[in-house]
């Protein structure tokens, strides 16, 4: 199997993947796990494209429920909460392809 290590996955068979992956290499993770991995990984690279470089940070401010953008002297530039009001886990699983398209806009907003 690949080096899977920096994949990041944007769909759920990609995210079974990623799964079967860490699993075989000794990593302890549920597809939750996986999920919510993806999910902030996906939102910092938007904001790296988006900003051409690694100037702001996204972490959990709430796991599954409010990622905090942090601009490049570590202020809140703002939050992002699922767009449904569930959870992030939630709508990755119900339509991840719409998510991260949501999330892309959410993040093109922020950076304004």
């Amino acid at each position: 199997m690949n080096d899977l290590s920096n994949f990041i996955p944007i769909s759920l068979p990609e995210v079974t993947v990623k799964l079967a992956w860490e699993q075989a290499h000794g990593k302890n993770v549920s597809e939750n796990d996986v999920i919510l991995a993806a999910i902030l990984e996906n939102v910092r690279e938007m904001l790296e494209e988006a900003l051409e470089g690694p100037y702001w940070e996204a972490v959990w401010q709430e796991t599954d429920q409010k990622i905090v953008i942090t601009d490049a002297i570590g202020e809140p530039a703002g939050v992002i909460k699922p767009e449904n009001g569930s959870s992030f886990v939630a709508d990755f699983r119900k339509n991840a392809p719409k998510l991260i398209n949501w999330l892309d806009k959410q993040v093109q907003h922020l950076v304004k």
